[in-house]
């Protein structure tokens, strides 16, 4: 199951309006609620769910990359929103380097096991350095996806 697979070009943020992880996941969630990925009543307990996550443990990874996740009965698929962070923002990642590249995952509570292969997937293909900086130069959703896919071809 790739990312370019799964990744829709509408839920991709190339210059997000937040200046911090919490508005972050709020503006990611208000895109999956506008592209129909969830229900507009299940906004705010998504959104609580991915705060507590991210205050029990930050979910910045390392290398400028974050996977806030969650698992929920709100969908039925694994729903994936990217958002790119030229400028960097403080994640409190593992590493204290900002995080310029975020993947947010909402997880069926059914889909465990494969939960758990997605994010070692993603955390796999994004530490891959020439990745992480092309991303940060394009302009497009497509290109991302694009991208993304060239990238998964090589791993």
């Amino acid at each position: 199951m790739e990312l370019s697979d799964n990744l829709k070009k509408s839920n991709i943020i190339l210059k997000p309006k937040s200046t911090s992880r919490w508005e972050l996941i709020a503006e990611m969630i208000d895109l999956a609620v506008r592209n129909k990925e969830v229900d507009s009543c299940d906004c705010e307990d998504l959104t609580k769910s991915l705060v507590d996550r991210e205050k029990s443990m930050s979910t910045g990874i390392g290398n400028g990359v974050a996977i806030p996740h969650c698992t929920t009965v709100k969908v039925q698929d694994i729903v994936y929103i990217m958002a790119i962070v030229p400028q960097g923002m403080d994640f409190d990642s593992i590493d204290n380097q900002p995080v310029k590249i975020v993947i947010l995952l909402l997880v069926p509570k059914s889909k465990l096991t494969q939960h758990i292969k997605t994010l070692a997937q993603i955390a796999k293909l994004m530490s891959n350095e020439s990745l992480r900086n092309k991303l940060l130069t394009l302009k497009t959703p497509e290109s991302v996806i694009k991208t993304i896919k060239e990238f998964e071809s090589i791993t």
